[in-house]
């Protein structure tokens, strides 16, 4: 069977058992937990955990998948990938463990074909459930059913979340590929038994500290790799023989010239097969290089893909045609593939130049420190610098050790991987607080559980309600006096709180007695809204009616900024390319924040294009429609959805006439000429293919073109132009300011010159000539113009110049006449290292620079000393 005749016949097998067929959602997650889509359940994870209905009970998925955890390994094992296939069915509160096992078993012997006596499966110690379901209902004998521990058989999403008990299918591939040990079977390290299917028996949710609590509902996750059971349908020897990478392999073969087969060049075409995969996907999806996230991971997967291809003899880039291999093999599963193929190609090569660059650029680092070290008689580098090559230009050890090695270098491994191991320290310390920041927002769904909170605020600003609960954070309370910080649980609410960009209300919450100013306001869950503020007056009472006012202007701000990102969202698409995604908005009062994913800066007629477009539909005064859909729908009308919310049974579209419409939870205007106006304050990049606009609108707009005016009139009043004269009369003053700096620079290395040949004419036999200029506009090579000019006036002397910055001196040390025949460069280095500087050059001119200045008089003083020294060798 090829591979999309596998993936068809396990959709349309459990199409036929009722479930649900929907498309693999996208790499990008929405989950803080996690970079990059790493498995098939990851969309389902809010449903699992019960914060999101499902409209499907049973839904059978082919999820696109990546994971580099094991990135060292790929190519040189036959099952590890960056980019995967998952073949996954699942349970939302349905089926359990027996239809799991028992439809599991079905399609692999009945629909596949595979030999029953061929199985093996594995449950874990403790789940005797699984156990008999296997023995007992579909009929594996129990010799065959492996019991093994947490490593194996126990799944879990990350430190919190959905959790439990799996159960696994092997293949056993044969003694041939064993380890030929007699109690060899499943678990054992050996490549002979092959996992195809992991069964997932979703039981429990662990908690921030650890703790298992079971699951409201029970469900079902399981998950198959296409490659691997593709590998067992086509009874390849690895997953790298089957269907799915072979065309990948053919095409590499044509750009190199070299052949798969040798075993010394399979892992490099292998590593470029794989990873060209994962690369074609993840910009398919909108992820674009950069140096942190999930960009620095698509980065690494170009370069270290790039890297093997020079193994190959491929010295360019290469890497954005073998794409278009992918694209042809997958776009019949995947046709968005064809559609951004374009973009594609563009995005990689871009990307591969870039790194051509970067390898020049740590190249001439690098040979500027074999430079040094030559000099200095050193040949060995340290591990830092070493590390700097690795983390600043990409240059492996193995990269940096070839290249040492040809030079006759080498370099400390040992202080290398202390490097290393801070590096990985660092990154642990930010994941753990990353955890704590999750475990602490688990705390406050845990506090709250059983509140809830109905939201009111997209059709009033105020609202009567009770207050359901009083907290301090740590413990409820029954009353809080005026100074208290609380937490307030209403059950009815005009409060938006801060989800989906937009920052949060503000307000105050009255009581009968008492009042609490309304600071922040939080969502922690779906239906709970959380107040958080300080009683300004009275007291406030947990039970006791309440009347709940927001900020009106505020609102009106953040609705204003809200609706205006909308249309900016689509300009940029119409303007830059479809491609265009969202990658982060904030919503403010003083503004707004909008990151976007494109490659390059936009052009001064792109911006103002962009402005335009939002100001015109801002002018045609659109209706703002507010509508609830289904998914169905969503898709059938392309809607742009900004957040994995395509699992929701119904989700709110908000409408801008027919020019925008998004899935969207925000507050907006009820129309966009209440607006006003539109203004782009900055346009950025924030991260390689990540741009960043930030824009005002309506009043906060209005007041930026008031303050942009007053410093204009002050500019003018200074100048004394009138405003349409000013481009001409600042490009006039711009000259004239170079004109006089070019002065000033020639007078001061003419007044340089003569104070210098001034000394020399009262130095008498004295071969050195110094002078120190403090704060002056001159820099080394102006004071080398200097010393041509001394050399051409036939002054003969040593000379040292020295400029004075931040408490360091640099200059340059000049041999004149007969003293040009001196080697100054090894004079001045060996002085300078003495004073904790550095120098060196040619031997007539050499420079230095790290010298104290109260150090100056004496470096000057041990050069003349050497000077001495080599006149009396000379006379001798």
């Amino acid at each position: 069977m090829k591979s999309g005749e596998i993936r068809e016949a396990f959709l349309d097998f459990f199409v036929e058992k009722g479930h649900e067929r929907l498309p693999s959602a996208s790499l990008i997650p929405d989950d803080p937990t996690l970079l990059l889509t790493i498995a098939g359940m990851v969309p389902f994870k809010p449903i699992f955990l019960g914060k999101v209905r499902s409209p499907f009970r049973r839904v059978c998925t082919v999820q696109k998948c990546v994971r580099v955890s094991d990135l060292d390994r790929v190519g040189y094992t036959s099952r590890h990938h960056t980019f995967f296939e998952m073949l996954g069915n699942f349970s939302f509160g349905d089926y359990f463990k027996k239809e799991a096992c028992q439809w599991a078993w079905e399609f692999l012997t009945r629909h596949l074909g595979l030999p029953p006596e061929k199985l093996w499966v594995s449950v874990h110690h403790r789940d005797n459930e699984a156990f008999s379901i296997w023995q007992e209902v579909v009929g594996v004998p129990a010799t065959k059913i492996i019991r093994l521990g947490d490593e194996d058989n126990f799944w879990s999403s990350g430190p919190v979340g959905p959790c439990g008990y799996c159960s696994e299918i092997y293949y056993d591939t044969g003694v041939q590929r064993g380890c030929g040990k007699p109690d060899c079977k499943p678990g054992c390290d050996c490549d002979r038994y092959l996992e195809v299917w992991n069964l997932v028996f979703m039981e429990f949710d662990r908690q921030g500290d650890g703790t298992l609590i079971e699951l409201p509902r029970k469900n079902i996750d399981t998950g198959m790799g296409l490659e691997r059971i593709a590998s067992v349908m086509q009874n390849a020897e690895t997953n790298f023989e089957t269907d799915l990478f072979q065309p990948i392999i053919v095409a590499l073969e044509k750009m190199s010239g070299e052949k798969y087969g040798p075993p010394e060049t399979r892992p490099f075409f292998r590593i470029i097969a794989d990873h060209v995969r994962a690369i074609t996907f993840l910009v398919a999806d909108g992820v674009y290089p950069a140096n942190e996230g999930r960009g620095y991971v698509l980065r690494r997967l170009i370069r270290r893909a790039y890297r093997q291809g020079k193994k190959l003899a491929l010295s360019r880039p290469f890497l954005y045609e073998l794409s278009f291999a992918v694209i042809e093999r997958m776009s019949v599963a995947y046709p968005e593939l064809r559609h951004k193929e374009r973009l594609i190609s563009q995005v990689v090569f871009q990307e591969e130049k870039r790194f051509e660059e970067t390898m020049s650029l740590g190249m001439e680092y690098l040979g500027k420190i074999l430079q040094e070290k030559r000099t200095s008689g050193m040949k060995q580098l340290s591990g830092a610098e070493v590390f700097k090559l690795y983390d600043t230009y990409g240059f492996p050890p193995d990269l940096t050790r070839e290249i040492l090695a040809e030079e006759g270098f080498s370099y400390s491994e040992e202080e290398f991987a202390e490097e290393m191991q801070r590096q990985k320290e660092r990154a642990r310390q930010a994941h753990e607080m990353k955890a704590e920041e999750l475990k602490g927002k688990k705390k406050l769904e845990e506090f709250f559980q059983g509140f809830e909170t109905a939201f009111l605020g997209y059709e009033c600003q105020e609202t009567e309600g009770r207050i359901l609960a009083l907290s301090n954070g740590e413990d409820f309370l029954e009353e809080a006096q005026s100074g208290d910080r609380v937490m307030v649980v209403l059950d009815r609410t005009p409060f938006y709180p801060e989800k989906g960009g937009q920052e949060w209300d503000t307000g105050w919450i009255f009581g009968p007695s008492g009042k609490v100013e309304i600071q922040k306001v939080l969502s922690p869950l779906p239906s709970l809204i959380v107040h958080e503020g300080i009683v300004r007056e009275g007291t406030i009472k947990s039970g006791e009616k309440a009347r709940a006012v927001i900020n009106a202007r505020r609102r009106k701000l953040l609705e204003t900024h809200h609706s205006v990102t909308h249309l900016l969202h689509q300009a940029l698409r119409e303007v830059l390319g479809e491609q265009v995604k969202q990658a982060g908005s904030h919503v403010a009062e003083e503004g707004l924040r909008f990151d976007f994913t494109h490659f390059a800066p936009l052009s001064p007629q792109e911006l103002e294009e962009v402005e335009s477009r939002v100001n015109a539909q801002i002018f045609a005064g659109l209706p703002v429609h507010i509508s609830y859909s289904t998914l169905e729908e969503i898709q059938r009308r392309k809607i742009v959805a900004l957040f994995e919310e395509k699992y929701e049974s119904v989700v709110r579209v908000v409408r801008m006439g027919n020019y925008s419409a998004e899935l969207c939870g925000g507050t907006h205007l009820r129309n966009t000429s209440e607006a006003g106006l539109f203004k782009i304050i900055s346009e950025s990049s924030i991260g390689s293919g990540l741009r960043r606009i930030e824009a005002v609108a309506g009043v906060k707009a209005l007041e930026f073109l008031n303050r942009r005016e007053k410093i204009l009139a002050e500019i003018q009043k200074s100048v004394g132009v009138s405003v349409d004269n000013l481009p001409l009369t600042i490009e006039n003053l711009e000259e004239e300011n170079r004109k006089l700096k070019k002065a000033l620079l020639q007078a001061e290395k003419e007044k340089l010159l003569r104070e210098v040949v001034t000394r020399a004419q009262h130095g008498g036999e004295k071969p050195l000539v110094a002078y120190l200029l403090r704060d002056a506009m001159l820099d080394l090579d102006q004071l080398k113009e200097v010393v041509d000019e001394a050399r051409r006036q036939g002054l003969e002397k040593v000379m040292v110049l020295g400029i004075l910055r931040d408490g360091r001196i640099q200059g340059v040390t000049a041999g004149l006449g007969n003293f040009e025949k001196l080697n100054l460069s090894n004079i001045v280095k060996a002085v300078i290292k003495n004073f904790g500087g550095g120098g060196g050059g040619k031997p007539h001119l050499a420079q230095f620079g790290g010298l104290p200045e109260k150090d100056w008089e004496a470096f000057l003083s041990r050069v003349e000393e050497l000077l001495g020294q080599h006149e009396k060798g000379r006379g001798a």
